[in-house]
This record gives C-alpha cells, structure tokens and sequence, in this order.
C-alpha cells in the first residue's frame, strides 16, 4: 500500500495492489480513482452496481457516510478508519463463467465442441412443481431472441452480459437496480448484426492473462469483442466478410464460414494472440451452400452442417490444420435436423437422417465427417415405417441441455407430441413442461410455446434461468446444493 498526500486541502492518493483510491482528509471519504486498467464507472452508476466488481467494502454508519446515503471503502480494508468497526463486503455473486449456447468451455480445450453438453453441475430442489412462482424473474433484455454470457471479464465478480444477434448491441444486468443497462462501443468501431439463427449462432472465446476475449459471428465479420463491466462499454475489431456460419477455437485458432465479396464462400483462420488471418479455400463446396449450422468438433475435425452436406476442417497427421472442403450428403440421405442435434456414439459424431433407398425410407444416423457412406440405425430405432416424420412423432421432449457432471438432463417435454414433426419451422404453439431429469425428474415449469425446442438456458449467480422470446420475463431457480 501506497498513500500520498498532495497537500492539506488536496486528496491523498491509495494504491493498494490493483485498486487506487483518492481519500479526501476533510470528510474521510473514498472514491474509486482506477482498478485493474478498467477505469472507473460512470458519474450516475449506483455504487451498489458496481462494489461487487471491485472487491469494495461497505458502511452505512453516519459517522463514514459524511451525509452521503453510503460509504465505499477499499476492499483491503476490514475496519473502519473512523470508527473501528467492522465493513461489509459487497455483495458477491461468484466467478463461474457461462458462454452461450451450451456454457462451454473459453479456452475451447474440451474434447468434443458444439454438442448440448455443459460440465456446470444442473441440480434443482426436488419440491419444486410447475405451477409454483420461480425464485426470480428478470426483465427481457429486448425484444426477440438473445444470447446470455457470464464472466467477470478482469472484475472481481462476474455479471450477465445479454447480446442482442439482430442489432448487434449488448447489454449488462445491474444487479442492485435490477435493469439492463447499454455496453456502449468505444470510438466508432461497432458490433454488426448477425443473421444466424439460433440453430446456428454460437462464439468462440479465450482468456488471456486474466482477460476474457469473445469472437462473434457478424454480417460485417467476426467481430473481436473486450467488454468492460466497470466502465460500461466494449472494444470492438471487426475481421474478415460476412460470417456465414459460427466461429469455433480449434487446435488453437479460431475457424469460422465466410462470404467474400464475389460470393465464395471460405474459411477463415485467426491467431487469437495477434489476429493474423489465412484463407482456407473450400475445395468441391455447391456454390448454393451458404447456411451451415453450429459447428461441432472433435480432435480430428471441425463439421458445419448444411442441407446439401457438411464443412469440414479436417487436422493433418502432425496435428495441425488442414484443408478445408465440402462433403455432400450419402446417396439418397437428407439432414433431419428437426430431429435434434450431433450425438457421440462409438466414438464418432452422428447425425440423424432420413434415407431413401430401394427399402423405403427410415431415419438412420450418419456418421459426421466420413469419407465414405457411414449410416447406422438410431439406438432405440425400432420402427421400419415408411413414414419419416414417424420418429419425430414419438417424441415426446426435447434435450435442452446436458450436465456431464450431475448426470442430469434438462428438457422440454410437449402435451402434443404427435404433432411436433409437421411444426418444426411453424409458429404453432405447444404446452410445454420443462423439467430436469437425473435420478429423480424434476417437473419445475410450464408454458405454451411454439418452438419450445428453442428455448435457451442458462446460470447465473447459483440460479437456472430460461429465454423465450414469447415469454414476458427470464424465470429462473434456486440450484439445489
């Protein structure tokens, strides 16, 4: 620690560690001069907004508060230096990290990418009914679908961050006075809106030296995103075209579809450490082929799926990135996305599929990435009709999310299963329960929704929270201990 006094009538200068406080000898006050390079927050910020970030103590005592409603004190600080007693720590809401859509991992180290998998425990009280009140609610951040982050982003405590895909513009949760409050750009560099929906948004990122970088899909490029929560705004640099499908970091380089001027579509390479790019040409691609999905990986391959066939990135033998090219669909397979997501079996990723052939027609799950024709019936297939929408039809919920840690599954279950195969792509509406299944199911919710299967969750501050664009609020639960 470091104090400095100006002179009598100035304010003594603190340092402590990554905090630095200006004391003014007079009133005894504190006031926030900078923390970790963040700066400081803006005139009108709540201090009760912001305390947390930064680790400060509180009083509400008159003798610290010189006539102000409240009194902030450097976090180093454990007593007061007027009165002797004990301070407050602000309110804290943890560290933990969520990144959108799954809460994968920021350094992109996990094993398998893109599968709706997340290593965040999922554990709800066993008493809860779907006709119960939540725990809390939280306003919509706009209007539409968004995108939930959680991190600290170089704070001492992390917040929900919301992204708004379609005007590009995001937003930070204050958690005193409960709003949404703008993360305005710096300079005149901006986020561009992404056309990607939500069967094919997702962002890649990475922490570096404490500092957490997002890379986000954008009509204009991938846009490099730095959010200051203390401040309030972010830092913004734009690279490459218009991204057509969603980043994914990969053998340490962020890849993500591209659209060039002329229309050919590429993949784009990133060094995370000095943003040095390369174009990888995409040999064989249908120059129709311009909407891929969220990508899924794996130690050997990077797969964006489209309706005529799959984006790959494939690693050499030595490990590094190879060439990128475009696998058309099996003879006779068409993509069932309606049918849900890639799936780990055999220790290969799988796509469920509709094949037509001299047999008929059935659902078969095709292997993703192989070079040759890799079909295997879906484990629990029974059915050999001819009807393709059959499998849909016996249905009856749809895998949100998956912990790999608890064991539980979260899903939303429809009253009307029989007729979810001919809504996929409709706005018809269903009555859905969610709940959360491990070694006891959990039914905790329920709304009509169309495309409930869309429906994004995630946790904030010990809580489960669910997103809907047709619901008028965030629910969210207390997680189970």
């Amino acid at each position: 620690m470091a104090t400095t006094v100006l002179s009598e009538r100035e304010n003594e200068s603190w340092d402590l560690g990554d905090q630095r406080w200006s004391r003014d000898p007079a009133t005894g006050a504190f006031e926030l001069l900078g923390y970790r390079q963040l700066g400081t927050p803006g005139a009108a910020a709540d201090p009760l907004d912001w305390a947390g970030l930064v680790g400060a103590r509180l009083s509400q005592d008159p003798a610290d508060c010189a006539g102000r409603p409240l009194a902030l004190f450097p976090g180093e600080f454990r007593y007061s230096p007027t009165t002797g007693q004990p301070l407050a720590a602000a309110p804290h809401r943890g560290t933990e990290v969520w990144l959108p859509p799954f809460g994968g991992e920021r350094d992109g180290a996990q094993r398998l990418q893109g599968l709706r998998h997340t290593a965040a425990r999922l554990s709800l009280p066993g008493s809860l009914t779907p006709e119960a009140n939540p725990d809390d609610e939280l306003p919509p951040p706009c209007e539409g679908p968004c995108h939930f982050i959680v991190a600290a982003f170089s704070a001492c405590e992390s917040r929900l961050v919301a992204l708004d895909v379609a005007r590009g513009a995001l937003h930070q949760w204050l958690p005193h006075s409960r709003r949404w409050a703008d993360l305005a750009p710096v300079g005149e560099a901006r986020l561009g809106p992404s056309a990607l929906g939500d069967d094919a948004w997702s962002l890649a990122a990475l922490e570096q030296q404490g500092t957490l970088r997002l890379f986000l899909p954008s009509d204009d490029g991938l846009a490099v995103v730095g959010i200051n929560l203390l401040a309030g705004h972010c830092e913004v640099h734009t690279l490459g075209s218009a991204c057509v499908g969603a980043p994914v970091l990969w053998r340490g380089r962020v890849h993500v579809p591209m659209l060039d001027r002329e229309g050919v579509v590429f993949v784009q390479a990133v060094r995370p450490d000095d943003l040095a790019l390369e174009r990888m040409p995409v040999s064989g691609l249908d120059p129709a082929a311009h909407r891929w999905l969220r990508p899924v990986a794996d130690p050997q391959h990077i797969v964006w799926m489209g309706s005529r066939g799959q984006l790959l990135v494939r690693a050499e033998p030595a490990g590094t990135a190879g060439a990128a090219s475009f696998l058309s669909w099996p003879p006779g397979v068409s993509p069932r996305f309606d049918l849900g997501g890639p799936s780990l079996a055999a220790g290969h990723l799988w796509q469920p599929c509709f094949l037509r052939d001299a047999q008929g027609g059935r659902v078969v799950s095709v292997q993703l990435g192989a070079a040759g024709p890799a079909l295997r019936d879906p484990a629990g297939d029974d059915t050999d009709e001819d009807d393709d929408e059959s499998t849909a039809a016996k249905e009856r919920s749809a895998i949100l999310l998956a912990s790999t840690t608890s064991s539980a599954t979260l899903r939303a279950r429809l009253d009307d299963a029989r007729r979810v195969s001919s809504g996929f792509g409709t706005k018809e509406s269903y009555l859905t329960t969610f709940e959360l299944a491990g070694e006891d199911t959990v039914a905790f919710f329920a709304a009509r929704l169309s495309r409930p299967w869309a429906t994004q969750a995630f946790l904030y501050a010990g809580r489960l929270y669910l997103h809907h664009p047709e619901l008028p609020v965030l629910p969210g639960w207390q997680c189970a201990a």
